[in-house]
């Protein structure tokens, strides 16, 4: 299930939030492989510390930095000693006015101003309004920092621990603030920076700021869909919901937003469900942001020659991976975690049943069955390659029934996947019973506000919904019961783990935190709690079970160390570079350069309200999309109705059957790569960039992939188009349909009717 409308309350409010919903209600198998843990969990590497006059040198097998004291600088070397990373030398003056904001509905017309110079921080004031009453709930109306900026000037006294090098840094702020560093060698290759400033009073945010390098460009940084290399961008580190094109308003609101057309509504390109703070730069090392509060990456955006990262808050924590870009990328996923390995079945293909709401067609539990039914029988009929089935809305069916269902899958050796959210709701979803949202309330289970009672808010399917708070032992164990329930008692094989992206800052948890911390890391700690319970079934049964998620985010074990895939959230069902399909190849690749590689797109698009239910044609350039994509799942509006592959006629379902079976056939290959990402942390599906970081066009690419080192994938995401123009890196490349042989670099132009996806073999390779 998805969102369609929504709106946000506290307990106090609950009669606005209900005038407003009534508003919206208007309107064959690899062997099995042990899940074991995702993090690379390398051993720290001893160092060396060299306390000099004037430097101070901290060295191990994998590089060194250095500390020069006054003016201060450090700077990251790799394991040859080549320099790959330092920090600015420019200094502020005494009075460093500072401004940046994240402009309403997505534009981008104030110009910044944020001081690069070593750790700054702001002294000021910070507004970050939410929504509260729409399908955007929990994303920023704004969020604006304004004050002004010190920064670090020379170190006054260093000394040397058991772990690295602590710092006292004096700053050109006339109160006589400090700057309290420590530098350590941390895990996965990697050296870790802590700053705080002290006293803390008054400080915003703070900052770190570095020389921006001839040529270097930036890969990560999770489901973007704006560009595939970020430099010149500027990103925001939070997690945002529903960010969509405009459809038929496209040409209007591109203009009107300056963001061309990758404008997202109502947050801007750069939003998305699945965040990471990591990213590789081919300038030869891999940098992560170890904070879950709202952040900000500026890439060269407001300074030519120079990058920063800040922080709202008063500390912040960064690694530094030196190394080239596939190790980087192994340090990256090893410090957030990679998904695990699933079954080769639960590749796909892969049927999925949404329950049909807000419509004068809505399902009920009598119609919902009997389309499940009539799509089993479907798939005998036409001998259909199905390897997965999902029926989402399994709880307004009796018991007996949802486990007769999943026996007649398994006995067609179909695996059967059901569906569970993080918040419980009393809304026509029908993804969940209604005494749930009760029993839920009255035990406890849910987030609170500041006054103690149910956060309450409005729930994407017009009702009222609470998010279940996973920092309570006593909802821990409820939701392992719901758990169970799936898995043991029902015996399904898995599940869609739906949202988690909705916190709102005055948000209270059991464990004393609140939204502030918890926007971003709360689907962590979800999907965290969902691994324990799956490891543990799986641990005394010996099965093996996949769920895929939609929102997340980063940090040292990051969501993506406990999923098994994930979706990329209400993709738009048009041809659109801003969320439809023209948008997959630039998330899949962005959000898979740092462990989240299990990509698990919806084929056909999901959100159609205004863009209209997805054609056959666009239909099947999305299954083809998908066949070179690690998992082929079917999954599109509940709104128009579910677009089985034969809903369009035997021509589409043939089209569809054709791309299924190519994925099968790719299926070994694509196990086999997924296994080797546990250990190299390179994703199975990757940029051109990885292979090719030398060639300017590779880097730049987002529109075609590498399938491991050997296949070269370039889908079809224009209407009505017959052939594709595909960049060839270096080296000789044959055109699998045509056998047709090139040498890169060079653009070629082939032949790409409706049944066909343009891929490329290295000549002399046979991967599949």
């Amino acid at each position: 299930m998805k969102f369609l409308c929504s709106s946000s309350t506290s307990a106090a409010s609950i009669f606005l939030s209900v005038v407003f919903l009534a508003g919206c209600l208007s309107n064959s198998e690899s062997p099995v492989v042990a899940n074991t843990a995702t993090v690379s969990g390398s051993a720290v590497q001893p160092a060396q510390v060299n306390m000099g006059e004037q430097t101070i040198a901290m060295r191990n097998a994998n590089g060194r930095v250095e500390v020069l004291k006054n003016p201060l600088r450090i700077r990251f070397f790799n394991a040859a000693d080549e320099l790959v990373l330092e920090q600015v030398s420019s200094s502020g003056g005494l009075f460093e006015p500072g401004f940046a904001v994240d402009e309403p509905l997505g534009s981008d017309y104030l110009p910044r101003r944020l001081l690069n110079a070593p750790f700054s921080y702001m002294v000021g004031a910070e507004i970050a309004p939410q929504l509260r009453a729409t399908p955007w709930v929990g994303n920023y109306i704004t969020q604006a920092l304004v004050g002004v900026q010190y920064h670090g000037t020379e170190v006054l006294e260093a000394k040397e621990t058991a772990r690295g090098v602590e710092l006292t840094i004096a700053t050109n702020d006339p109160t006589g603030r400090v700057i309290d560093v420590a530098i350590n060698p941390a895990d996965n290759n990697s050296f870790e920076v802590r700053m705080s400033v002290n006293p803390a009073e008054g400080v915003v945010m703070v900052a770190d700021s570095f020389v921006l390098r001839d040529e270097e460009s930036f890969h990560g940084f999770g489901g973007r869909h704006n560009a595939i290399n970020q430099r010149g961008n500027l990103l925001t580190n939070f997690i945002q919901a529903q960010n969509i094109g405009a459809g038929p308003l496209a040409p209007v609101a591109n203009l009107a937003s300056g963001q061309g057309e990758g404008y997202m509504f109502p947050s801007g390109p750069d939003a998305a469900y699945y965040i990471s703070t990591a990213f590789a730069s081919t300038g030869g090392y891999g940098f992560m942001l170890d904070s879950t509060r709202p952040s900000r990456y500026d890439l060269g955006a407001s300074n030519a020659d120079a990058w920063q990262v800040n922080v709202s808050g008063t500390e912040m924590t960064y690694l530094v991976a030196p190394g080239a870009e596939k190790k980087a990328l192994q340090s990256l996923s090893g410090l957030q975690g990679r998904h695990r390995v699933p079954l080769q079945a639960d590749l796909g293909p892969t049927l999925s049943r949404a329950v049909r709401v807000l419509s004068a067609e809505a399902d009920d539990a009598t119609s919902y069955e009997a389309k499940i039914w009539d799509d089993i029988a479907k798939i005998d009929a036409f001998k259909l390659p199905v390897k997965g089935y999902v029926f989402e809305g399994w709880e307004i069916l009796p018991r007996e029934t949802s486990k007769t269902v999943i026996k007649a899958l398994h006995d067609r050796n179909i695996r059967a996947y059901l569906y569970i959210r993080n918040y419980v709701g009393v809304d026509v979803a029908n993804t969940e019973r209604p005494e749930t949202f009760t029993e839920a309330l009255q035990e406890g289970y849910v987030v609170n506000d500041a006054a103690g009672l149910p956060y309450l808010f409005g729930t994407p399917f017009g009702g009222l919904g609470a998010a279940i708070d996973f920092t309570n032992p006593e909802a821990i164990a409820w939701w392992e019961g719901r758990i169970r329930e799936m898995l043991v008692d029902l015996k399904a094989d898995g599940f869609m783990q739906d949202f988690g992206e909705h916190i709102a800052l005055d948000m209270h948890f059991f464990d004393g935190s609140t939204g502030e911390t918890m926007h971003n890391h709360y689907p962590t700690v979800f999907h965290q709690t969902t691994r324990k319970i799956i490891d543990d079934i799986e641990a005394k049964t010996g099965r093996h079970i996949f769920f895929w998620t939609r929102a997340g985010y980063s940090g040292r074990q990051g969501s993506s160390g406990f999923e098994s895939s994930n979706f990329p959230g209400d993709e738009t069902s048009d041809w659109s570079r801003a969320s439809g399909i023209a948008s997959l190849t630039t998330d899949m690749l962005s959000r898979g350069a740092t462990g989240s590689y299990g990509y698990n797109t919806d084929i056909g698009g999901y959100f159609d309200f205004h863009v209209g239910a997805a054609s056959a044609e666009l239909y099947t350039r999305w299954s083809f999309w998908a066949a070179l994509s690690p998992v082929f799942r079917v999954h599109n509006s509940s709104s128009n109705g579910v677009r089985m592959p034969w809903f369009y006629g035997e021509e589409t379902l043939e089209h569809w059957r054709k791309a299924a079976e190519l994925h099968l056939k790719a299926a070994p290959l694509i196990m086999r790569l997924w296994q080797e990402a546990q250990t190299t942390g390179v994703p199975p599906v990757r940029g051109l960039w990885v292979e090719y970081p030398k060639d300017e066009r590779a880097r730049q690419e987002d529109q075609q992939w590498l399938l491991g080192p050997n296949v070269l994938v370039a889908p079809v995401v224009e209407q009505g188009a017959s052939t594709r123009n595909v960049y060839l890196p270096q080296g000789c490349w044959k055109h699998v349909d045509t056998g047709a042989q090139f040498e890169g670099p060079r653009d070629v132009t082939v032949p790409a009717p409706i049944d066909s996806l343009p891929y490329f073999f290295k000549c002399g390779t046979n991967p599949f």
